[in-house]
């Protein structure tokens, strides 16, 4: 049997990796432009940091092994943490120490760049995953437990079909939160959009920002519409905001200082009846780690469908 040998990504892998990460994970497949957008042009991409296995040339197992090369927005470059955001063995190669092999391969590069912690797989902006799906990746949630790595968190994804849900009762709320609070909830519009940028730098995770800017100017060039937007306004401030592109909902946020009147719930309500006129028939929340928002989402008929462990290893 030929040698196995770690090394980094070449162009020339681009199909035999495509098929690889297809193999290894049939839950989160992907196709030829979102490789190339979210691995290949990120701007934290290495080449040497993809890390394939490969035997006589052919591909049996690769790591996505990620550090901030570029500042992320509000977070900085996090400079003692290093990520793996896709990992995967050959499903007929497993239990012939190729994903060990990876691995270690991986720790000794995120050691050499000094970074203190590796974590799994909640790496921004290009994320794929939230992390490990607890159900259907249970073998390879136990090999990263085997080598180190503790569960900190574990969020969860969840789905509704807006063609059945029965909006009308949340969306009578819209009255009673403008005359009891005085706030109007509705759709962006397009000069609003420096009060948004501000709304969201000073009150929302820097990849919330990234994401909500990506998509105003998506918008701006006629890929899309502003009431992807939906916005609670007080006193001609924006006091919270959500936001959907295809079917995908969220982020959505509420300044803090206001939640708790019912703000969330009503521009939840508007935005999903929104995406509804247009045509979306489901909705998935891609992933949340707060008890309290899921409880929001399970008013509107969203259920569980993925629960994901996020983990992480101390170098």
């Amino acid at each position: 049997m030929s040698e196995l040998v770690v090394r980094g990504y070449r162009g020339t892998d681009e199909a035999a990796l495509l098929e690889l990460w297809n193999a290894a994970l049939p839950y989160d497949s992907i196709d030829l432009p979102t490789f190339r957008r979210k691995v290949i042009l990120d701007p934290n991409f290495h080449p040497d940091w993809l890390l394939v296995a490969a035997r006589a040339e052919r591909l049996l197992g690769f790591c996505l092994c990620l550090i901030r090369r570029v500042p992320l927005e509000k977070t900085g470059l996090q400079e003692d943490a290093g990520w793996i955001s896709a990992f995967g063995v050959q499903p007929a190669q497993r239990r012939q120490g190729i994903g060990t092999a990876l691995l270690e391969r991986a720790l000794k590069l995120f050691a050499g760049a000094g970074r203190r912690t590796v974590s799994v797989a909640t790496y921004v902006p290009n994320y794929f995953v939230p992390g490990v799906d607890v159900d259907r990746y249970a073998d390879g949630l136990d090999f990263l437990r085997h080598r180190g790595f503790v569960e900190i968190d574990r969020p969860l994804s969840m789905d509704t079909h807006l063609v059945v849900r029965d909006l009308a009762p949340l969306l009578a709320r819209r009255e009673r939160l403008e005359r009891e609070h005085a706030v109007v909830v509705r759709a962006l519009q397009p000069h609003e959009i420096v009060d948004l940028m501000v709304f969201l730098q000073a009150h929302m995770p820097g990849d919330w920002v990234r994401h909500a800017r990506a998509l105003l100017a998506d918008i701006n060039d006629g890929r899309g519409q502003y009431d992807q937007f939906t916005v609670a306004v007080r006193a001609d401030q924006i006091v919270g905001y959500c936001q959907y592109e295809g079917e995908h909902f969220g982020p959505f946020g509420v300044r803090p200082d206001v939640q708790g009147r019912g703000i969330g719930t009503v521009l939840l309500a508007t935005c999903l009846q929104t995406m509804r006129q247009r045509g979306v028939h489901t909705a998935f929340v891609l992933w949340t780690s707060d008890e309290n928002a899921a409880k929001v989402y399970s008013r509107f008929g969203f259920t569980e469908t993925r629960r994901f462990a996020v983990l992480q290893r101390a170098l």
